[in-house]
């Protein structure tokens, strides 16, 4: 069994050298402000405060995550029986371009089935264009509550922060359940994004990194779905065509597990801008 102390402690320190990173890339721009003309002064201006925004919040997460991981609770089986009975064929799962840390799956009539609300992350409106520089959210540390359709709270989410992605799902009292990986397979151009529970991959979304499409199996290479970044579906392209995230088309419709649901909007977190 992974020991969820020890990994929250890896993400601490990844995070802690992270942070120190972007933060020395700020005062890079904030010393070059003295030696640049105007024109030049602007765009170094933009750029410390990208980067200083970023790499505090990284910092300080990672230093929160090392300092709490030591009263991390271990995982435990997700005994959770909870799903959807039926989904219709196609969806869409993402975010308002003006918010990267709030998303919803959609039916095709733009209802919602699902949502990740955030519960603690590091958006200020008045930064929110400076958080676009970094894929739209991707690098920045974000507490998630997940609800049902019915708004029922069912998972909480917590995406580090950092150049290297790592998500956890918890129940809403803490208790870890899962952990998410990511891992570019090196001459093959393609991602395989990993949903872990204890020693198994209990699911799998693998595809072209480039383009975006990932089909999503279980652990037996059962396929579920198939999903598309940003890919508008022609039957709702008013209601999506400016909203980063993925089209799903569901192969299997029926029995959907919440923890399905929760893989995918991670997913999302990662690779939508």
């Amino acid at each position: 069994m992974i020991n969820a102390q020890k990994l929250v402690r890896r993400d601490g320190v990844r995070q802690l050298i992270t942070g120190g990173i972007l933060i020395a890339i700020m005062m890079f721009f904030l010393i070059s402000i003295f030696f640049t003309g105007f024109s030049s002064m602007l765009i170094s201006s933009v750029y410390s405060i990208a980067f200083g925004l970023a790499g505090i919040a990284v910092f300080n997460r990672g230093l929160k995550d090392y300092r709490d991981a030591s009263q991390s609770k271990g995982f435990i089986q997700d005994l959770s029986a909870d799903s959807y009975r039926t989904l219709p064929q196609r969806m869409y799962i993402g975010h308002k371009a003006a918010d990267a840390f709030h998303a919803s799956i959609y039916d095709m009539n733009g209802e919602v089935y699902s949502e990740i609300k955030p519960k603690e992350k590091y958006d200020i409106k008045i930064f929110r264009p400076f958080i676009s520089l970094f894929n739209g959210g991707s690098l920045i540390p974000a507490t998630y509550q997940m609800y049902d359709k019915d708004g029922n709270p069912s998972y909480k989410i917590d995406k580090k922060g950092g150049f290297t992605w790592r998500g956890y799902v918890q129940h809403p009292d803490g208790i870890y359940v899962a952990y998410t990986s990511h891992e570019k397979l090196k001459g093959t151009g393609k991602s395989v994004f990993r949903y872990i529970e204890g020693e198994k991959t209990q699911w799998t979304a693998e595809g072209d990194r480039v383009i975006g499409h990932l089909e999503v199996k279980d652990e037996e290479g059962l396929l579920w779905a198939v999903i598309k970044r940003d890919a508008v579906p022609y039957e709702a392209a008013e209601r999506f065509d400016r909203m980063p995230g993925y089209l799903v088309e569901w192969k299997k419709r029926e029995d959907i597990p919440h923890s399905l649901i929760a893989f995918l909007f991670l997913v999302q977190t990662n690779t939508a801008g």
